[in-house]
C-alpha cells in the first residue's frame, strides 16, 4: 500500500512524510520539481532518507491542495491524517539484509570445508569439535566441572523440548 502522512499543517507551512520517497532521490527530485510549480509554493524540501516533504508556501495554498498535488505524483492509495498511524507493511522481510551476507559468508565457508576435506567434515563438525575440546581443555586446566549458568541450562531445557515433542508441535499424531 502507497500512503501518504500529514505530519503537521500550519498556515504557511505543511509537512509530509510517505516511504515511496525513501532511498529514492531521483523520486525525490522530480516530486520537488513539481511542488515547486504549484502556485503559491515558496520553497520545498524532500529528504529521500526519511521521506519526509517540507512545503513552505502562501497562506492560501491549503494541505488539501498539496496532498492532492503529491497523491496525483506518486500514485499514493490512502492519506493519513495528523496523528493517525502508520499502516504496518504486511510481511516484515524474512531476514535482515546482514543476516543474509552472514548466512551466506558461513554457506561459502561451510562449503570450502567441505570440499577441502573431500566431504569428510563440515562446519557444523567442526564447531562442535571445538567446543567439546575448549569445554575439555577448562576442565583439565582448572580441574574442576563447574555447573553452567542457569540460561544456559534454560536454553537445552527448551531447546530438548522442542526436539522431543516437534512431531506434536508440528501437529503430527
Amino acid at each position: 500500500m502507497r500512503w501518504l502522512a500529514v505530519v503537521h499543517q500550519l498556515p504557511e507551512r505543511t509537512r509530509l512524510r510517505t516511504p515511496v520517497l525513501r532511498k529514492d532521490p531521483a523520486t525525490c527530485a522530480r516530486l520537488a520539481d513539481t511542488l515547486a510549480g504549484v502556485t503559491g509554493v515558496r520553497e520545498v524540501a524532500v529528504r529521500p532518507f526519511t521521506g519526509s516533504i517540507l512545503v513552505e508556501h502562501a497562506a492560501t495554498l491549503t494541505a488539501d491542495a498539496l496532498v492532492d498535488t503529491v497523491r496525483a505524483a506518486l500514485a499514493i492509495d490512502r492519506v493519513l491524517k495528523p496523528g493517525e498511524e502508520e499502516p504496518l507493511p504486511p510481511e516484515p522481510p524474512r531476514r535482515s539484509s546482514i543476516a543474509r551476507q552472514l548466512a551466506l559468508a558461513v554457506r561459502e565457508l561451510d562449503r570450502d570445508i567441505r570440499r577441502g576435506s573431500e566431504g569428510t567434515v563440515d562446519l557444523g563438525t567442526i564447531a562442535t569439535l571445538t567446543f567439546l575440546g575448549a569445554g575439555a581443555a577448562d576442565v583439565v586446566t582448572t580441574g574442576q566441572l563447574p555447573l553452567p549458568p542457569w540460561f544456559n541450562l534454560a536454553w537445552w531445557a527448551f531447546r530438548t523440548f522442542m526436539e522431543v515433542e516437534r512431531g506434536v508441535i508440528d501437529g503430527e499424531p
